[in-house]
């Protein structure tokens, strides 16, 4: 019998339970964000109080939200100072540690923008030279950027880029963004490095086609250029020669008859 009022708790218990609740990990711990760079962000601190005559104190990063620069004029508090919500569209400068405050009570956000990561979709070299690639990141705080490496699109199996790879070929640096990592250094680019090379930063990547040319490329065009030109002249000394020789003839005729 005790057996089956268990069963029947537990039963109660597990259906009572609401479906989108939200749960936290660590008592006190921030809740994590993220926000989409150009959309809206919103942050609800919607809390009970028995004394009405407490007022909601937001911050950002331990400093008023009155005082922050970059929000000022681009932000409303609603429902009574309850719900954050950006006016204006965010950007990456609106990331950081959000807290709310009723009285005793508060709670706290850490806002992270979502990665959008960019490369060339074609990227070109000359066998022998130096290729950097600039991965560009978009979202702060910037994630730990990485690399990859695909034969062609058929082939699925991608090799992990880091330093010293390929040789020793590869170098790993800081981008124009200052992002660790996000710049790729391929030095001597071989036949063999052309492929679809991967930039990835959390759960964002994208990918640009590397195509290596003949060092020689550039040359087969001048001496085709070249080679025409020595024919044209050929055929123009040929035709000169042999219209000149009658002209010749004609004269020493005239000569003798004289």
């Amino acid at each position: 019998m005790e057996l089956l009022y268990f069963a029947i708790g537990l039963l109660f218990i597990s259906n009572g339970a609401p479906a989108n609740a939200q749960i936290d990990t660590d008592e006190g711990e921030p809740y994590l964000v993220y926000y989409d760079i150009n959309r809206n962000l919103t942050l609800n601190c919607s809390m009970l109080s028995a004394d009405t005559t407490l007022s909601y104190v937001w911050k950002k990063n331990d400093v008023s939200l009155e005082q922050v620069t970059e929000l000022k004029g681009r932000y409303k508090l609603e429902e009574g100072g309850a719900v954050f919500t950006l006016t204006a569209r965010a950007n990456e400068e609106d990331y950081g540690n959000y807290t709310c405050a009723l009285g005793a009570d508060d709670r706290s956000w850490q806002v992270h923008g979502r990665p959008v990561v960019r490369l060339p979709d074609n990227t070109n070299v000359v066998e022998g030279q130096k290729i950097k690639l600039q991965c560009k990141v978009v979202g702060k705080p910037y994630p730990q950027v990485s690399w990859y490496y695909n034969a062609s699109e058929e082939v699925n199996v991608s090799e992990p880029l880091v330093e010293g790879s390929r040789g020793g070929r590869v170098h790993l640096e800081a981008s124009e963004q200052g992002v660790d990592g996000a710049a790729l250094v391929l030095d001597a680019a071989a036949r063999g490095d052309a492929g679809l090379y991967w930039c990835r930063a959390g759960a964002a990547s994208d990918h640009t086609q590397l195509r290596v040319k003949d060092m020689y490329a550039a040359l087969w065009p001048f001496l085709g250029i070249c080679a025409e030109v020595f024919v044209l002249c050929a055929i123009i000394l040929v035709y000169e020669k042999r219209r000149t020789k009658p002209e010749l003839d004609d004269s020493d005729t005239d000569n003798h008859d004289q």
